[in-house]
């Protein structure tokens, strides 16, 4: 049994040696500067969350990510079974914290009460469909042009590990997360990777909200956020190419998640993925088990490259 069962991905907190190009790119990703601090910038998108990515100048790397708690009390509880301080968070937004380490040394905070701003409307058209032909009946599709369509929000994080049973345990012992889809390789041998989602209950969650993957080294794979729809990742991949943008696989639709999908690495190679139209699964569902060889296809789409599979930065 877990400690407490925690709730969605709430933010990545990333160090890079030049804020100004950080800022470009995220910005011309669909991220939303927010605020800034005497060391940091921080960005929502157009979800309730009042920042969902932060930045810091300095040498390369990912300082860690942060989940949202469901109650005050599961921050206390998680502090008494780990000997670690509940704090108030000196940042935008205020609110508490429990910082812990996952077995790979990264920042791993649990987060509740940090306050939420308003959503961002961002309209756009219905579609039409061979089921739904008159979606739209009546209007002409038109797609803002020249300019990044803002993301809804962070949706998880996969980080390269050569321990993956064990970033996983970590995970599902400390706060809750169950599997959506286990992979192996090696006649089963060998864990490569644990898509794992939050619990909560009947309620219907991402496929997976963090992604232990096997690599040499331990560090970010990729980062990934909910695009507005199918439209806004293909329109923002054009607009991204046009930005002479670095990109790294796509467009394509995966298996494991079944979302859309689109990879740009940031001018620091650091890989952050626009998706649409993911599985959403409750706490009812099998757990599925994959040979590698079949499990990390894509359903459409060039397959991965040896760069992607192994762009893993620490």
């Amino acid at each position: 049994m877990s400690t407490i069962k925690c709730n969605e991905l709430v933010y990545i907190r990333r160090q890079v040696p030049d804020l100004a190009k950080a800022k470009s790119f995220l910005t011309d990703f669909g991220l939303i500067s927010v605020a800034e601090t005497a060391d940091a910038i921080y960005f929502r998108g157009t979800d309730a969350a009042p920042h969902c990515y932060i930045i810091h100048e300095g040498p390369l790397s990912l300082l860690g990510f942060a989940f949202q708690a469901k109650n005050e009390s599961d921050l206390h509880v998680l502090a008494a079974a780990t000997g670690r301080q509940v704090e108030q968070i000196d940042e935008p937004g205020g609110g508490m914290r429990l910082r812990l380490q996952e077995p790979n040394g990264y920042a791993v905070d649990v987060v509740y009460g940090i306050e939420a701003r308003e959503p961002i409307n961002i309209e756009r058209q219905a579609v039409n469909t061979g089921r739904r032909p008159l979606a739209r009946a009546g209007t002409v599709l038109r797609l803002p042009q020249g300019q990044p369509t803002p993301v809804k929000r962070i949706a998880h994080v996969v980080l390269g590990t050569p321990i993956v049973s064990e970033t996983a345990e970590w995970f599902a012992q400390t706060l809750g997360f169950v599997a959506s889809d286990e992979v192996f390789g090696h006649g089963g041998s060998e864990h490569i990777a644990s898509f794992l989602r939050v619990d909560k209950g009947d309620d219907y969650v991402d496929h997976h909200a963090f992604l232990p993957m096997r690599s040499a080294t331990a560090g970010l794979h990729h980062v990934s956020f909910e695009a507005q729809d199918i439209d806004a990742v293909m329109a923002d991949h054009h607009f991204l190419k046009s930005r002479g943008y670095d990109q790294l696989w796509g467009v394509g639709r995966h298996l494991l998640g079944s979302q859309l999908f689109d990879y740009w690495n940031d001018p620091f190679g650091h890989a952050h993925e626009h998706w649409a139209d993911s599985d959403r699964l409750n706490a009812s569902a099998p757990i599925g088990v994959w040979d590698v060889k079949e499990g990390l296809t894509n359903q459409w789409g060039d397959p991965p490259s040896d760069r992607f599979r192994n762009n893993v930065k620490p």
